[in-house]
């Protein structure tokens, strides 16, 4: 008897090893995001879409993740975090993906993917960090260039043109003089854009006059500064912040139109929303990149960070009733989208402000064949290095 026994205990031990290292090739990736936004969830939900297309995860598994649960799949880990906008908060989840030996970091916005790059850069091996919807990888030193990058390091840029955004406001109200702009001194990517912004304003005889916000409850005496030194509209450049809702109530008290840097957000109420329009394309190939790792297909290391500068604007006329703003004919016949009592003619939703919202269908193995193609595109070839390197050294 005690024989049988010892031969029970004996095959368990011989066997376990092999369900051990079964769990041990499954891998983790984690989803770290700075906050919510439409921008986010656009990115969110491609790279979700690609996960499930290419059966790393099941329907099942799917609609927890669609509620933001993390989950223990039958292929793949995906642990969620949530910064909720928070420093601090950012850095526990970090804590806790790296603490569950995350393979891979997933980060969306520009500082989340900032404050983990410089949580993980000094480690002897650390775990791949692919970021999306982030436009400032190269100025908060991220990256250097697409290609003069960490090894461990991939991502899509969405670039944001001020040539294209500012010029709005003119169209807008041609005989405009003063805009207001407000920023945060404590995001990079923020105080770029106030500087673009204003320099392209003088070009256009524009002037504009900047304010600077640290925490929501600024934003009172900002606005009425900016009204008090004669704007007549707000811009807002790539800027995260909790205060969206009491920015605009203040530009209806104050009859002041709103253009954000993002098309996006003139469905979150922004009077007009331009700049890159694309983000589920973005997260798309954000997610090409993580499957393709996975699946050992590519090399980060070679391969560069992808960019991408598809414009396009939307109008809200709800918004602009509310601040007693008459729209220009202009700008209505050449918006992407218009809202007016909270809908689009074209179905776009506010969770989900774009036009194209899901993966062109196609059989898989020719959705491979594609994807592999697209980042052999993206290749770092010597060359294109050496161009790189030699741009940086010559300065702006």
């Amino acid at each position: 008897m005690k024989s049988a026994v010892l031969l029970v205990i004996m095959a368990s031990l011989l066997f376990a090893p092999a369900s051990i290292a079964q769990d041990d090739d499954k891998p983790t990736v984690a989803f770290l995001k700075w906050g919510d936004s439409s921008n986010v969830a656009l990115a969110e939900k491609a790279i979700l879409d690609m996960l499930q297309t290419y059966g790393f995860i099941n329907e099942e598994e799917r609609a927890l993740l669609n509620e933001e649960r993390s989950i223990e799949g039958e292929n793949i880990n995906i642990i969620y975090g949530d910064a909720l906008f928070d420093r601090m908060e950012a850095n526990a989840i970090i804590d806790e993906a790296l603490d569950r030996d995350a393979d891979v970091l997933v980060t969306f916005t520009t500082q989340m993917t900032q404050i983990t790059y410089y949580a993980i850069r000094d480690f002897i091996d650390p775990p791949k960090l692919i970021f999306t919807v982030t436009s400032g990888p190269y100025i908060t030193g991220v990256a250097e260039s697409s290609c003069i990058k960490p090894d461990f390091v991939i991502g899509t840029v969405p670039v944001t043109n001020y040539e294209d955004i500012v010029p709005l406001l003119l169209r807008q109200d041609p005989d405009m003089k003063v805009a207001g702009a407000i920023y945060s001194p404590m995001q990079t990517a923020s105080e770029v854009g106030v500087a673009r912004i204003t320099e392209i304003g003088e070009s256009l005889g524009l002037t504009v006059e900047a304010e600077s916000i640290t925490a929501t409850p600024d934003l009172y005496q900002a606005v009425e500064n900016l009204a008090n030194r004669g704007a007549e509209a707000i811009i807002i450049p790539i800027f995260t912040f909790q205060g969206f809702s009491l920015l605009l109530s203040l530009s209806y008290d104050y009859g002041l139109p709103v253009v954000f840097s993002a098309p996006q957000n003139a469905y979150r109420g922004g009077t007009i929303g331009g700049g890159f329009f694309g983000l589920y394309k973005q997260g798309a190939i954000a997610g090409n990149m993580l499957i393709s790792h996975l699946n050992g297909d590519i090399d980060i290391a070679n391969t560069a960070i992808y960019e991408s500068d598809d414009f396009a604007f939307a109008v809200n006329l709800d918004a602009a009733s509310l601040q007693d703003v008459e729209i220009s004919q202009a700008l209505l016949e050449e918006a992407a989208y218009i809202v007016e009592n909270g809908q689009t003619a074209q179905g776009i939703s506010a969770q989900y402000p774009e036009v194209e919202i899901t993966l062109p269908e196609m059989p898989l193995e020719q959705r491979r064949a594609a994807d592999l193609q697209f980042l052999a595109g993206l290749e770092c070839s010597p060359e294109m290095i050496a161009e790189q390197r030699a741009a940086l050294d010559a300065g702006p």
